[in-house]
């Protein structure tokens, strides 16, 4: 396997991540702007069905995308990202390094200097990696796949309390360590192709916005769709707060 064909399968991987932190994050933005202010929760009400409509729409995509992460059977999911890297270590040593930056057009000479003391990973490294991907998975299976499956995905469940009794133990924070993990398997893994860095996740705190919001070059998606939320809110209600 060339090292362009993991780059493909990490770059679907990233997609699905990222796509899935920000259909919840804008799903929780908008619920905690809606809790924070009566007055926009009334302008919010006038026009009623659509809100409900996207509200459930967002969550329903997060756990689709979620569920494609994890499940076993899809044809990407993380576990297949992890074997591939794990089976082709060679694209993790300095000479596949030294060619793929000769290959992004610098020079021979850069790209010798530039791999020096860069890291090469290891079986133990990827061991690691599925250790924590295995964590997560076991936090999915127990809390959340039942949710995708029979809420969202398959519509098995029509008891209202057996509805409730399942999204009862889908705690947003565990939703937000989940998809905190992922964001930070991707940047491990891409530094460690790119850049040759070790693989250690840095997991995000994924921080809701404050007034004011500034934005960073570090924030991620998540964090991007829930202040563009909040930006939208402060927006429809500037003339109301403006004469109040």
């Amino acid at each position: 396997m060339t090292d362009i064909a993991f780059r493909d399968e990490l770059e679907v991987f990233r997609k699905e991540e990222q796509v899935a932190q920000q259909y919840f994050f804008a799903w929780l933005q908008i619920r905690t702007e809606l809790a924070a202010d009566e007055k926009l929760l009334d302008r919010i009400n006038d026009t009623p069905l659509f809100w409900i409509t996207a509200h459930h729409a967002l969550l329903l995509a997060a756990f689709v995308a979620l569920g494609r992460v994890f499940d076993q059977r899809s044809r990407h999911n993380v576990d297949v990202l992890l074997k591939m890297a794990r089976n082709n270590k060679a694209i993790f040593t300095q000479d596949a390094l030294r060619a793929r930056k000769i290959r992004e057009g610098v020079t021979p000479v850069f790209a010798a200097e530039y791999v020096l003391g860069k890291y090469e990973a290891s079986d133990a490294d990827f061991r690691a990696l599925r250790g924590e991907v295995a964590k997560r998975r076991r936090v999915y299976e127990e809390l959340f796949r039942d949710v995708r499956d029979k809420i969202f995905a398959h519509k098995e469940l029509s008891d209202r309390d057996e509805m409730n009794a399942l999204l009862g133990r889908a705690t947003i924070d565990e939703l937000k360590s989940l998809f905190g993990f992922l964001h930070a398997l991707h940047e491990a893994l891409w530094e460690l192709l790119f850049n040759g860095r070790r693989p250690i996740l840095c997991l995000p705190d994924f921080e809701l916005p404050t007034r004011p919001r500034t934005p960073s070059h570090s924030d991620a998606p998540g964090e991007i769709v829930a202040r563009d939320v909040a930006t939208f809110f402060d927006k429809l209600m500037a003339p109301a707060r403006a004469g109040a």
